[in-house]
């Protein structure tokens, strides 16, 4: 199965509006459910399942932000059967309803290019009260392609190697390609990183498809001795990536300390 995985994350993405399941995809292919989830999930690190959900609301992203798309549209669009299913998974993986991200796009886009005004600019952000009795860190580095402008880049550490949740520590940055993650909680991470080019397109803010994007590959322990400074290397999205579901602005306006810039 490994020789084919990118044809097989492809197959999906082209198929999303048929109500795509995994037992579906796995037939396609010639395999069990069991087996294609099994091995599904050795080779990528995520679940077949999760992966399609995931999927899918990129897709609604896409079609939520046109402006002659309703929710119920771009949930069917999406493939979707249940409206109420789709409001639901949009909500738990971009932390907003259909209808209050459409609604909250330009709001949000003013709060990001502001926070890109104010550069150079470097947020910490915790998805719980830090904790100050860990002394958990990790530097970090990030490298851009030769010409690239960024916008703002943000980085965190994950539990999932699909970004489709907060970070547990995570960061924004502007015009500058360095940080260091303090009281980190004592876990298993995955470290991912995403860019955002400097544009006038609000859509490219909200819609990550084609943004540059990094991580390290091996999973991170904490507390550990063994990764004190990483160096991440961006690059445009290959087939294989997972989807990047994280509404950043939002992220940016409502969990960082944006009022204090």
């Amino acid at each position: 199965m490994k020789e084919i995985i990118v044809d097989i994350l492809t197959y999906i993405k082209t198929n999303l509006s048929d109500e795509l399941t995994i037992e579906e995809v796995a037939g396609h292919f010639g395999y069990s459910k069991y087996h294609f989830s099994r091995e599904f999930k050795r080779l990528t690190g995520f679940s077949a399942a999760d992966y399609l959900s995931s999927i899918k609301i990129e897709r609604a992203k896409q079609e939520l932000l046109k402006q002659n798309f309703s929710v119920t549209d771009s949930s069917f669009d999406a493939g979707f059967s249940s409206l109420g299913t789709f409001s639901t998974t949009f909500a738990k993986k971009t932390g907003l309803s259909p209808r209050e991200y459409k609604k909250q796009v330009e709001s949000l886009y003013g709060i990001t290019k502001e926070y890109e005004r104010k550069s150079p600019c470097t947020l910490h952000y915790y998805s719980e009260e830090k904790n100050t009795e860990k002394n958990n860190q990790l530097s970090l580095t990030i490298h851009y392609p030769e010409n690239y402008e960024s916008s703002i880049t943000f980085a965190g550490l994950f539990r999932s190697p699909i970004p489709n949740h907060k970070p547990i520590v995570g960061t924004a940055l502007a015009q500058t390609n360095r940080h260091t993650f303090t009281h980190i909680p004592d876990g298993d991470y995955y470290l991912l990183v995403c860019s955002i080019e400097k544009t006038m397109n609000p859509l490219r803010y909200f819609v990550l498809n084609e943004c540059l994007r990094g991580k390290v590959e091996e999973v991170l322990h904490f507390p550990s001795s063994e990764h004190s400074h990483v160096e991440v290397h961006l690059r445009p999205p290959l087939p294989e990536d997972p989807p990047i579901l994280i509404n950043l602005p939002k992220l940016l306006a409502d969990s960082f300390p944006f009022r204090n810039l």
